[in-house]
């Protein structure tokens, strides 16, 4: 195999989202302002409320188990802080509590799923179609027409810029993807993780606790989804029943083209964070070109299936490696 050969195979195995990613921004220079620092940070605001769901899913994938209620935790978590904060308890001095409360509550809604899943033994596909309607139908009845002008402090994070020019949220998005990174790669937890979904019962004779660990995931996966929820509230300064309504399948694009193994104990933080950027420069693409609602459906459909794809042809390459 010539070395032209081998760096193609490479990039096709490892590196085929960032040389996605290339292409798209390459494609964007015939886009008058789509290379401007002001579009680029805004790509960026926009991306983190879904990089935070995705990057939970991602845990959850790695242990071979899905979670669809995401969409709906990163609704129910600030709906419920703020009826129960501010218009319950009137503590509008305090949106600290608040903020604790939304990302409390979404872990608590992973633990759970986390918990009905594991301990009783039931399929987390199931569990988690039934807790995204249940949460979806809490979020309906608490906020019916939706919740505005929320305290300063509470969509702080979402909304507030560094220097009027950097948007927070972007600065959040990041850390937590390189807090997830040394998670993964540096701590115990990664190297349990990654174990149990290469090989569950090989994992269990290492002295891997599987079922805590996995309850982790999805209590580490709600918990992120709340955050990406309190973002996208401080983004719009609003929180509605609809939010995140429909986010699932993007979600799982996310993962999937960042080379998540649905199977599990495949996958890396910094394929997924590209993978991000790929579906939020899409959409802005899409926005500039001023493309209708009904055929951005489409695309994204098409994304979906890209990603599926991509997946299959990355673990046929893997395998093909292993045999030569």
């Amino acid at each position: 195999m010539t070395s032209v050969n081998k760096f193609i195979f490479l990039v096709l195995e490892k590196h085929l989202i960032w040389a996605l990613l290339a292409l798209l921004c390459l494609a964007g220079l015939a886009v008058p302002g789509f290379l401007s620092a002001r579009n680029i940070l805004n790509v960026m605001w926009a991306a983190a409320p879904l990089g935070c769901m995705v990057l939970g899913l991602f845990f959850v994938l790695l242990t071979a188990n899905v979670d669809l209620s995401l969409e709906s935790t990163f609704a129910l978590a600030p709906a419920l802080a703020i009826v129960l904060f501010f218009q319950s308890l009137s503590l509008d001095s305090y949106p600290i509590l608040a903020v604790l409360g939304t990302l409390l509550f979404g872990a608590l809604a992973g633990l759970v799923n986390g918990v009905f899943s594991v301990k009783l033994r039931v399929s987390s596909f199931l569990i988690s179609l039934g807790t995204m309607l249940l949460m979806r139908g809490i979020v309906v009845y608490l906020i019916p027409e939706g919740i505005y002008y929320l305290p300063e402090g509470y969509v702080y994070l979402g909304s507030a810029k560094l220097f009027g020019i950097l948007p927070v949220a972007v600065l959040v998005w990041i850390a937590i993807f390189l807090v997830a990174w040394l998670l993964i790669d540096r701590h115990r937890l990664g190297k349990d993780i990654l174990a149990l979904g290469n090989n569950e019962h090989a994992a269990f004779v290492a002295g891997v606790n599987i079922e805590r660990t996995k309850i982790i995931c999805f209590a580490i996966a709600g918990f992120l989804a709340s955050l990406g929820g309190l973002l996208e509230v401080g983004r719009l300064e609003s929180v509605v029943a609809d939010m995140g309504q429909g986010d699932i399948m993007m979600v799982f694009a996310g993962t999937i083209l960042g080379g998540t193994a649905m199977s599990g104990g495949k996958g890396n933080v910094g394929g997924v964070f590209a993978a991000v950027l790929v579906i939020a420069i899409i959409e802005n693409l899409m926005n500039l070109h001023g493309v209708p609602p009904s055929i951005r459906q489409v695309v994204f459909g098409a994304v979906l299936l890209v990603a599926i794809y991509l997946a299959s042809l990355q673990e046929r390459l893997r395998h093909a490696r292993l045999e030569s």
